[in-house]
């Protein structure tokens, strides 16, 4: 698939993200002044970020649902619902 082009034809979801790296690095003195595009970019095409941050509060989430099965006696998170109790 080429730049700029989405599956369906028209503009792709990240092509407004690799025209502003595009453009900052064209006038950009040291590449490193477009780091923040460079990663806006990125992110945009590969969601690295959103995923992580995604696995963190899983991560939270279990141990808080660990913790709170622990203080109940091993009954867990969802032991008020009928159907849930052990």
């Amino acid at each position: 698939m080429a730049k700029g082009f989405g599956t369906s034809g028209g503009r792709g979801r990240c092509f407004s993200f690799f025209q502003d790296y595009a453009g900052c690095f064209a006038q950009a003195d040291n590449p490193r002044e477009c780091l923040r595009q460079y990663e806006d970019y990125q992110e945009c095409l590969y969601h690295r970020k959103e995923i992580l941050r995604l696995k963190m509060v899983e991560a939270e989430w279990s141990r808080q649902n660990k913790a709170a099965e622990k203080a109940a006696g091993g009954a867990g998170l969802l032991s008020f619902l009928p159907g849930f109790a052990k």
